[in-house]
């Protein structure tokens, strides 16, 4: 599998599925405030449908530029930047192991459910501190590495072998029958709201790519760069199999690279 792979399945993914605005501003805002943000510049690695970049430049962001590496997921950005009238977001086709920019160029860069989903993850996180000025922030979420994830690799694995037109049909079918489920064995509310089940299904099942590490890898890797961790969130979703893990890190604001 590959990133082009990645970019066609979300071009299907963040083209039907647009998340609820509100929802959206009230998770975010478990991680920054508009004082934060105001004047900055701001990378949102892997922004799919935009949402998050335009939370950022509507609280107050000096600049925000949007990257992913499907077309797709890039037109739904810029038209929900224009809905919103905003003249401060950019978007462009990036991969995220060969970002163009200059070292130090960003003041906040959010990554949100992306390094994940690259072939390399340390490497898009390396390359993204690289990135970031001294003594700004970054925010990651990963997906969390349990005991059954081999079980969702597994039916991940053969779901992505059906034809790719048939992924939306199945992942709708698929959440009739689970919704009973998560129903009644979600162990807790999901911090994200307003996203459809059959959306999270298309997103678990049937990316081509996807990487699961331990809060504990990443914290490491982290606070081996020299980070602060600021905030933790051990998992967002209703189950801890299905879940992304947030750490908001901060660099030092003297320290080398």
């Amino acid at each position: 599998m590959n990133k082009e792979q990645v970019g066609r399945f979300y071009d299907v993914v963040w083209t039907e599925y647009v998340p609820e605005y509100e929802s959206s501003e009230k998770h975010w805002a478990l991680f920054f405030a508009p004082k934060e943000v105001r004047g900055k510049s701001v990378l949102d690695g892997g922004c799919g449908t935009g949402i998050f970049s335009v939370i950022f430049a509507r609280n107050g962001a000096a600049k925000v530029t949007g990257i992913d590496i499907s077309p797709g997921s890039l037109e739904t950005a810029r038209s929900l930047a224009e809905r919103f009238g905003l003249k401060n977001t950019e978007f462009r086709r990036e991969d995220m192991l060969h970002l163009p920019f200059s070292p130090d160029s960003f003041d906040i860069i959010w990554a949100w459910g992306s390094v994940h989903h690259t072939t390399d993850p340390f490497g898009a996180i390396a390359g993204l501190l690289r990135l970031l000025k001294p003594g700004g922030s970054i925010l990651l979420a990963v997906y969390k590495k349990t005991k059954v994830t081999f079980l969702h690799e597994a039916v991940r694995r053969t779901l992505i072998r059906t034809p790719r037109w048939s992924w939306t049909a199945l992942s709708k079918v698929m959440a009739f029958f689970l919704a009973p489920v998560v129903f009644l064995f979600k162990r807790r509310e999901k911090s994200r709201k307003g996203e459809k089940l059959e959306e999270l299904i298309l997103d678990w099942y049937f990316v081509p790519i996807r990487h699961h590490y331990t809060p504990e890898e990443i914290r490491a890797y982290l606070e081996g760069k020299g980070l602060t961790i600021e905030k933790f969130l051990p998992a967002s979703g209703r189950f801890d199999s299905s879940s992304n893990f947030i750490f908001k890190a901060r660099k030092p604001a003297s320290a080398g690279r």
